[in-house]
């Protein structure tokens, strides 16, 4: 029997969730889920370890690593064949106040929030 599923924490949802190529056809989409969203921007913008970004996660160290690779393929074939990038869906538990190991975080998209009001 197959291990359940488990939730994805991620910080917020992006506010810009759609990008197309400049002089592209339309006819190309790529969907990014916002857990693969969400270890990119923690992984390559806040440059966490795979270690750290599971933790914050919830998830194993794998999991961050197969979402990894699968959210790298994705923006490959969207690059070089010229597709729209979405991002959308997925099983995910979106933060609803700032946790206890954020309180340092430079990046954390609730006190982000706090400072844009």
């Amino acid at each position: 029997m197959a291990r359940p599923f488990k939730c994805r924490c991620i910080c917020s949802k992006p506010e810009t969730t759609c990008f197309v190529p400049e002089n592209a056809d339309g006819t190309g989409r790529v969907v990014i889920g916002y857990d693969e969203y969400e270890v990119i921007r923690l992984l390559d913008y806040v440059a966490l370890t795979q270690e750290q970004c599971a933790e914050k996660m919830n998830v194993s160290r794998p999991t961050v690593t197969r979402m990894y690779d699968s959210a790298r393929r994705k923006m490959a074939d969207a690059l070089v064949n010229g597709k729209k990038i979405c991002i959308e869906g997925g099983d995910v538990a979106v933060c609803t106040a700032m946790k206890p190991q954020c309180a340092h975080e430079k990046y954390c998209c609730l006190r982000n929030k706090d400072k844009q009001v």
